[in-house]
């Protein structure tokens, strides 16, 4: 049954990422990735929230499987990230490849922080 939860959670996950980026795509036409910057950002406010919130109510361990590893395993994005900076770097888009890369390290972990916050302020 648990791998029902984590398919079923990471397909949602997996769409919800697809269709975010092909939005972002649709108004964005700079070089920054945007798509997979705010798809990170929000992955990790979310995994945040749903770490703290489950952890302070009942919650069963298939929720957890669903929203945690199977939702925001498929939403996320660290290896297309990762894959992004190295492809900007060897393209000498430094500039470009350092704002990329210390934004999403400083703010990634600042949505999950805030997330947590969210998920107190609800309990």
């Amino acid at each position: 049954m648990k791998y029902l939860f984590l398919a079923i959670g990471g397909v949602i996950g997996v769409l919800g990422r697809y269709q975010l980026g092909v939005w972002i795509s649709e108004w964005n036409s700079a070089p920054f990735p945007w798509a997979t910057f705010l798809i990170n950002i929000t992955g990790s406010l979310a995994i945040g929230f749903f770490m703290r919130y489950l952890a302070g109510v009942a919650s069963s361990p298939n929720l957890r499987l669903f929203l945690v590893t199977g939702f925001c395993g498929g939403y996320t994005t660290m290896s297309t990230f990762s894959y992004e900076v190295i492809t900007l770097f060897t393209e000498r888009q430094y500039a470009i490849a350092v704002t990329y890369l210390a934004g999403t390290i400083v703010l990634a972990p600042l949505a999950c922080l805030a997330g947590f916050a969210l998920a107190e302020a609800a309990l």
